[in-house]
């Protein structure tokens, strides 16, 4: 997988930074020192121990980094990191400092590290490079694909493999990966190579997996080797699901007004001035949106909520959340009581409203939120995430998602 992108390294200008501090060297001559002997030694856990928790490679997060680190420390061999002349910068909590990767063959490269405010690396750019992406670079657009709308939720026309078939896809962010729906996958001779477990609303599963697929979006635009879960039903009775496979590889901007999805190369995209940032973080190969949900006018809490739009729903709560933070004992006020199911697994759940929802600089009023209510004992979902922001919520914005600088930016629809 790797030698494929080698063609992509480059060596780029740095960007100028506004902002300017006096740091002391010496606070990261000693993470250059460890990163160095660990990249030399090809010593993974020494080099994890200068990352920070929420380092990112290319677009990967969180544990979906040790695959390309493993890669790295395979093909390249490194003599020494350098911190480079010239001043070190500062942008808002993260610290920017110029370096030069020696390697044992091949020319220096040239590159930018980011730490955070504990001296933690964040990124590196000549990393992002090996898999044929930069922040820093121009970004450009790499297609246009129309969808339409089922209710409020995002419907892609694709098609698989050698079926000339045109199917209905949603986009479902809530998911890592694709599913399609048995009865389809059978017609298609789409087959189960293997069984792995999947979350669920609710608790895990079992699923049935189909490995090496080819997915076509539009006449120019296919994503190769896909991995399907096999599913007896679809929402909706629809033909499947995509979720982040589009995301991960580009900037992706929702726009629900022209109903197109416009994809850009990873690189400096410029935003509207009227759209709002949202900071995003992954968990287990999702996407997840930190912000602060007022269950009452006088009870609010921190939660970190994925960003789902696949759920036809502003906000749940699930389960373990709702009984650590004690969302029901609140003064909330259930307008009706029901479940949920998904893939067969039924929760009970109390519908109502909230009283205001933060994210970032963005403030509702009067959200419908559901409270999963279920038992102690019962399963659940994994205790990293609390919740999930469906498509009601993420439908009254156009939105650009870029998971290289874990942002998504949102603007006021017309």
């Amino acid at each position: 997988m790797f030698k494929q992108y080698i063609k992509f390294v480059v060596v780029i200008a740095f960007l100028p930074i506004s902002v300017y501090c006096q740091i002391n060297n010496n606070n990261i001559q000693p993470i250059l020192k460890v990163l160095s002997e660990g990249l030399r030694n090809k010593d993974m856990k020494l080099v994890r121990k200068t990352f920070a928790e929420d380092i990112s490679i290319s677009a990967e997060m969180g544990v979906g980094t040790n695959n390309l680190l493993e890669t790295i420390l395979e093909h390249v061999d490194f003599e020494s990191v350098e911190l480079s002349p010239g001043p070190i910068q500062t942008g808002k909590d993260t610290i920017y400092v110029n370096v030069r990767f020696i390697l044992q063959q091949g020319k220096p490269q040239e590159s930018i590290i980011a730490f955070d405010s504990e001296n933690k690396i964040l990124f590196i750019d000549y990393f992002d490079r090996l898999f044929g992406q930069s922040r820093y670079r121009k970004s450009s657009l790499a297609a246009v694909i129309p969808f339409k709308q089922e209710g409020q939720s995002i419907i892609l026309a694709v098609k698989l493999n050698n079926s000339d078939r045109l199917l209905s896809f949603l986009l479902d962010t809530g998911a890592d990966g694709m599913a399609i729906k048995k009865s389809l996958a059978d017609s298609l001779d789409i087959k189960p190579n293997y069984t792995q477990n999947a979350n669920i609303v609710g608790g895990r599963t079992q699923v049935s997996i189909s490995s090496g697929n080819t997915v076509y979006l539009t006449d120019s635009l296919s994503l190769t080797g896909q991995n399907m879960a096999i599913f007896d039903k679809i929402r909706n009775n629809l033909d499947g699901i995509i979720g982040l496979n589009l995301i991960k590889r580009y900037i992706t901007r929702i726009d629900f007004d022209d109903q197109k999805i416009y994809l850009y190369s990873f690189g400096d995209y410029h935003y509207a001035g009227n759209d709002v940032m949202v900071p995003v973080r992954m968990h287990r190969a999702l996407i997840v949106v930190p912000s602060e949900l007022g269950i009452t006018e006088t009870q609010s809490v921190m939660g970190n909520f994925l960003f789902d739009t696949g759920a036809n729903y502003s906000l749940i709560a699930f389960s373990n959340f709702v009984r650590e933070k004690q969302l029901l004992q609140t003064g909330f006020k259930p307008e009706s009581i029901g479940t949920t199911v998904s893939l067969g697994h039924s929760t009970p759940v109390c519908h109502g409203k909230a009283y205001e929802l933060r994210i970032g600089n963005i403030i509702k009023n009067n959200i419908p939120v559901t409270l999963q209510a279920s038992a102690l004992n019962s399963p659940s979902h994994d205790n990293g995430i609390d919740g999930s922001i469906g498509i009601q919520f993420w439908s009254m914005y156009n939105l650009t998602v870029d998971l290289l600088r874990k942002e998504i930016h949102l603007t006021p629809r017309e």
